[in-house]
């Protein structure tokens, strides 16, 4: 079994009732009722096709995609350097 990689993309709707709608889509994840929006998980190969589709759909205000790719994630030794800013 072969483990494919995820993207999470952050789709705003007009209305709240459309949410069930994009379960099609993918995985959702998170549903906000007051901000309007969701969280969709779908496959890394299927991105393009899946926000491009979304993209068109007139029930959606807006889709972002995740950018946790581009956050570094190396956390190692960035503590004990802002310690030392922080005292000075």
């Amino acid at each position: 079994m072969e483990i494919k990689e995820r993207v999470g993309i952050a789709v705003y709707l007009y209305y709240n009732r459309d949410a069930r709608k994009l379960s099609k889509f993918g995985d959702v994840l998170y549903h906000s009722r007051r901000f309007n929006y969701l969280i969709l998980y779908i496959n890394r190969d299927d991105q393009k096709t899946v926000v491009s589709k979304l993209k068109q759909m007139k029930i959606i205000k807006k889709v972002k995609p995740s950018a946790f790719d581009d956050i570094d994630r190396s956390f190692v030794g960035n503590l004990g350097n802002h310690r030392e800013e922080s005292v000075i």
